[in-house]
């Protein structure tokens, strides 16, 4: 498996100085995240959650009182990255890594037919595999666009405005479609979730964290 992120030192003291959040018997989990792309660099955000969220394909670097966790889907992006702490800009990432060219990922498709495969093998796996699984919840997923080995999907019927819908993209859907094709490396969802009109879990308004 690829090596985890490195945690300095600094970054350890200052992430030891904020507030964590009550997980009981658990250490807390810092998840660190590609949220996006700017100026050819990548974007990342932050999450302390309980480290019974951790799967076993996540890169975890053990920081004693809490853990620090990138989610496998985004292992490509961050594998090699150092988490420090800069007194004037606070948490930085110093990443290998860049939008264009990922440690150990494959390329995107460069051509129109490459690119046309692509989106048809995608749209097979989603009637042959994906959809009839999520059928059992009354949802479907739409393929949108494929842009820089990113998917740009849309959750329709109980999924759209469904709470449990990040979930079940994040760590079921992307999941899936990452280790199944090298092309892709990222999953995101456009849906307004806003319109639903039959959600299969109404969202919790008291829900403080990752509402669908």
């Amino acid at each position: 498996m690829s090596r985890p992120v490195v945690v300095t030192e600094a970054a350890r003291e200052a992430l030891l100085g904020l507030a964590q959040p009550d997980t009981g018997a658990e250490r807390p989990a810092l998840f660190v995240t590609v949220t996006g792309e700017d100026g050819g660099e990548y974007q990342y955000g932050f999450e302390w959650r309980g480290s019974a969220e951790v799967a076993d394909s996540d890169l975890v670097a053990d920081c004693e009182e809490f853990v620090v966790v990138v989610p496998a889907a985004d292992a490509p992006r961050l594998t090699g990255a150092t988490v420090d702490a800069d007194p004037q800009f606070g948490m930085v990432i110093t990443n290998p890594n860049t939008p264009r060219k990922p440690d150990g990922l494959a390329d995107a498709p460069a051509d129109s037919a490459q690119a046309e495969e692509l989106r048809t093998r995608i749209d097979r796996l989603f009637a042959e595999t994906v959809n009839p699984a999520l059928a059992s919840h009354s949802g479907a997923i739409k393929l949108e666009r494929i842009e820089d080995g990113v998917l740009y999907v849309s959750l329709l019927g109980g999924c759209q405005g469904c709470s449990g819908a990040a979930l079940t993209l994040q760590d079921g859907i992307e999941r899936f479609i990452v280790e199944t094709m090298p092309e892709i490396h990222k999953v995101v969802d456009v849906t307004d979730h806003g319109a639903g009109t039959m959600p299969f879990l109404t969202r919790n308004p008291m829900a403080g964290r990752n509402p669908a």
